[in-house]
């Protein structure tokens, strides 16, 4: 009878402290005070145009806050989500089909994924939900699977990160540029935001973000370690859903590691998914992490490193999955680029680097070809952790193109400053944007274009391109995408001439893009009956060394292996098809 009573009583005591502890850490109203948002101990304020968040408390209120100054309009924000559902968007029978997808994810990943997150974590994400509800929600289910989403579908990223320090910089500092460059991501720019997060464990760290991620891809805390990641996709067999999602083992490493030794520990001891390359730095020297959910390597260097989307270990190679990501350029580019600069790498050096296009006159220039910066460029940072500083590349006008973050002026923060006083500073500077005139103006178009094709408006792209080729008619790849935007408007003729004119020049910087021309020639060659031309390009196409793209079953290459068998043919939509 003691014992009941004594349980009775235990459990009395329990309810009495959650109903507590849901009274404590109910939603706060949103206050605005001198262009600043409150709520609770977090605020949210615009500087030049970057949204700025600081966060603090435990993870329940820290998720509450994060919902609540990240979301302005909920019902935009549910607006982009569902435009980057493939389910929301689908009809007839590929709508169910989604449908049983989802219904796995829900039963299989979510479990799992919530298995392996620290309560810490859940907690901050059942916080979000409410807040971003403004209290009239508390479901887990999408939240975890947003801050999942980067390793369930490893497309469209073509990251890069650099850190120069000791005899490689201007005052002896460490300088680490990161572009986080993502095609799938790009609707979602308009939301980003950099958030100083103050909690109640661990150390107080900035990470730049996007609302419902719990976790991240970049970020420093106050001890000055930075992270940023990298995708470098392995084989299938070094993959799995069993592990921690990876934006979480960074956010858990960022936030618990006071040098890189114990940063490196965390994420050894994190069950992990993907491949990725991981860029670890402190004030002094930095490391890139080469890893798989299985094996992780270290790679080191004197004074500079550089990482891009593929393993650069021997060892890690071979577990590297096929498939072009236009590593091999970017590579060569911060060798160049480091090694010419050596010496004076500052933080306006840094955010040339991420911006970099090749120097204006050279041949690599003339053909639009880019060296760091790519099309699907969502946002850029530069991070000096001995000066506790953080810059932030202002987005362009995303109505009128994508974001290019890398041209926009940087806002600098010191983040130091911001934690100390958990107060709103002023930018402690600001590095001015790209010019849209001239070259740059052009190249803006080029790749304004290339974007325009992920939403469909072939021929607008068309005439942009057209535009620039007036001025620029040898340039490599205004001719390239001139060539696929008519194959997308079923102009074939138009095609084959542009084409052709590309495959004339003298020079091709990126050897992918000679391979594709080849590729989509010899199918359009194939349409017109002509099939001993077809295969003699088709055979050519497969003679194109492509350093970051190994494999011979992979996509185009399948392609070209599959025109050797047999015809194949392009329809008025611009898919390829066997006759």
């Amino acid at each position: 009878m003691r014992s009941k009573l004594c349980v009775s009583g235990l459990m009395l005591l329990l309810m009495l402290c959650i109903s507590v502890s849901i009274s404590a850490y109910s939603v706060p109203e949103i206050v605005e005070k001198d262009g600043v948002l409150w709520a609770g101990k977090g605020w949210a304020v615009e500087q030049d145009g970057i949204r700025v968040l600081y966060l603090s408390g435990s993870p329940l209120e820290i998720g509450i806050q994060h919902g609540l100054l990240s979301v302005d309009d909920p019902d935009k924000m549910l607006e982009v989500w569902q435009s980057l559902d493939p389910a929301y968007h689908a009809e007839g029978f590929e709508r169910i089909a989604w449908f049983f997808r989802n219904l796995y994810a829900r039963f299989q990943f979510y479990p799992v994924f919530k298995r392996h997150t620290p309560d810490e974590y859940f907690q901050e994400m059942k916080g979000f939900i409410l807040g971003a509800s403004r209290g009239e929600d508390s479901s887990t289910y999408d939240i975890m699977m947003s801050n999942a989403s980067q390793d369930l579908a490893l497309t469209g990223q073509a990251c890069s990160a650099f850190a120069a320090w000791g005899e490689a910089t201007a005052d002896g500092h460490l300088y680490l540029g990161r572009n986080l460059d993502h095609s799938g991501m790009i609707p979602m720019a308009q939301f980003q935001y950099l958030a100083f997060y103050n909690p109640d464990e661990g150390h107080p760290f900035v990470v730049h973000n996007y609302p419902s991620h719990v976790g991240t891809m970049s970020g420093m805390n106050s001890e000055g370690i930075v992270i940023t990641s990298n995708y470098s996709i392995a084989v299938p067999q070094e993959t799995t859903i069993f592990g921690l999602p990876y934006m979480l083992v960074v956010r858990k490493a960022l936030q618990y590691s006071s040098t890189i030794e114990e940063a490196l520990e965390i994420i050894l001891n994190s069950p992990r998914t993907v491949g990725l390359n991981l860029m670890v730095a402190d004030k002094e020297r930095a490391v890139v992490v080469e890893l798989t959910a299985y094996r992780m390597v270290v790679r080191e260097a004197e004074n500079a490193i550089y990482s891009t989307n593929q393993f650069q270990n021997p060892y890690m190679k071979q577990f590297q999955a096929t498939g072009w990501m236009a590593s091999a350029l970017r590579d060569q580019r911060f060798e160049e680029l480091i090694n010419g600069n050596w010496g004076k790498i500052d933080v306006s050096l840094a955010r040339d680097f991420m911006r970099d296009r090749f120097d204006p006159g050279s041949s690599a220039n003339l053909g639009f070809v880019s060296g760091i910066h790519t099309d699907s460029n969502l946002a850029s940072m530069v991070f000096v952790p001995g000066k506790s500083q953080v810059w932030l590349g202002r987005l362009g006008d995303i109505e009128a193109r994508a974001p290019y973050a890398a041209d926009g002026a940087f806002i600098g923060f010191d983040a130091h400053a911001i934690w100390q006083t958990g107060l709103p500073q002023p930018p402690i500077g600001v590095l001015p944007p790209t010019p849209q005139e001239g070259f740059y103006e052009d190249w803006f178009s080029v790749f304004d274009a290339i974007y325009l094709r992920y939403l469909g408006e072939f021929e607008e792209a068309l005439e942009m391109l057209e535009d620039v080729l007036s001025r620029h008619p040898d340039a490599e790849m205004p001719l390239y995408w001139a060539g696929r935007m008519n194959i997308h408007l079923g102009n074939l003729d138009e095609a084959f001439e542009y084409l052709q004119e590309y495959l004339e020049l003298e020079t091709h910087n990126e050897p992918f893009y000679l391979f594709l021309a080849k590729v989509w020639s010899a199918v359009i060659l194939d349409t017109w009956g002509k099939r001993d031309e077809a295969l003699r390009l088709y055979k050519s196409s497969l003679e194109v060394e492509i350093e970051d793209m190994p494999g011979e079953l992979t996509g185009f290459r399948q392609t070209a292996t599959q025109g050797l068998q047999f015809p194949l043919y392009v329809d008025d939509a611009g898919q390829v098809g066997r006759q």
